[in-house]
């Protein structure tokens, strides 16, 4: 289903997991691993970010947030002693696609 068509409080969800709660979570361990002067940051972002994502608009959308926040914050914390890096699978197998409901799609089977 299209965006339009789909169920708020299900887009909300991915929104809250994908970008508030990771950059909720980054903010407050990248803070205090600065302060400690040491430690590693590894984000999960994916492929997807670099697609539009026709039918799946939220999900590449936030993966493209991610990719490029993670990129940000590693140039900002390049003299603090943490690292950043972000990990940008392809397709996995997983119950993605069937959350997704996109099992009748090629990369979904």
């Amino acid at each position: 289903r299209g965006f339009v068509d789909q169920d708020w409080k299900k887009v909300r969800r991915i929104i809250d997991t994908n970008i508030t709660g990771t950059v909720y979570l980054a903010h407050q361990l990248g803070a205090r691993m600065a302060r400690r002067g040491r430690g590693r940051i590894l984000f999960t972002g994916s492929i997807a970010g670099f697609m539009p994502g026709t039918f799946q608009a939220v999900y590449n959308g936030t993966k493209a947030f991610i990719d490029s926040f993670s990129i940000a914050l590693r140039h900002e914390l390049r003299d603090t002693g943490v690292t950043g890096s972000v990990l940008m699978p392809g397709a996995t197998q997983t119950r993605f696609f069937e959350r997704a409901e996109m099992m009748d799609t090629k990369v979904g089977t």
